[in-house]
């Protein structure tokens, strides 16, 4: 297992106004990388094409009771895209899309959580994709089973901002302009 939580996400939490207090009060959650997954939802020539990241980790820290405490830090590895096609998968980690070779991870850090109404939250924090760094919120939903948690949540992108589209990649008539990611994670609470 590795150290996880929502986001590219999936992705996620960050730290509270006092970062002392935030890290002794949240406590921690382990992911269940082969239960969880980052999902990313594009577009190419207008028909929809779905990929995931095989390869992500990160530090959660977050207590549903005081989400203004939690924190989190999701790291992604670009080469362990997998969207079902070895061309596309090529073309995705290539120099004119995520460069894998010069940007190998993606991430995002949650700096701020809050509880919205019943199962519903949000991760208000930064995400980094090509050494671009820009605010986002993401929503998502928590459900917590004893020591098992489930988050899942989207956050759209436009792909430009981050320069996901050099060269050729930059016309979005052939990749359109927003990237949906998904993330559906399982954590736990360390024995």
């Amino acid at each position: 297992m590795h150290r996880l939580f929502p986001a590219f996400a999936l992705a996620l939490l960050g730290l509270a106004a006092n970062p002392i207090l935030a890290q002794a009060e949240a406590p921690e959650w382990l992911t269940d990388t082969e239960k969880s997954e980052i999902v990313f939802v594009a577009t190419q020539s207008g028909a929809p094409v779905e990929g995931r990241f095989k390869a992500f980790e990160a530090d959660i820290r977050f207590d549903p009771a005081a989400p203004e405490a939690g924190r989190a830090e999701v790291l992604i590895e670009i080469a362990s895209v997998d969207s079902g096609a070895t061309d596309r998968d090529q073309a995705i980690t290539s120099e004119g899309l995520l460069n894998a070779g010069a940007f190998p991870q993606g991430r995002f850090v949650a700096e701020r959580f809050r509880h919205l109404e019943g199962d519903s939250y949000e991760a208000e924090g930064t995400l980094t994709l090509r050494d671009v760094t820009l605010p986002v919120v993401l929503p998502f939903t928590l459900a917590i089973d004893g020591d098992t948690a489930q988050a899942k949540g989207e956050l759209r992108v436009q792909r430009l901002d981050y320069g996901v589209g050099q060269g050729q990649w930059a016309d979005t008539s052939m990749v359109g302009p927003e990237v949906a990611i998904r993330i559906d994670i399982l954590a736990r609470r360390p024995n």
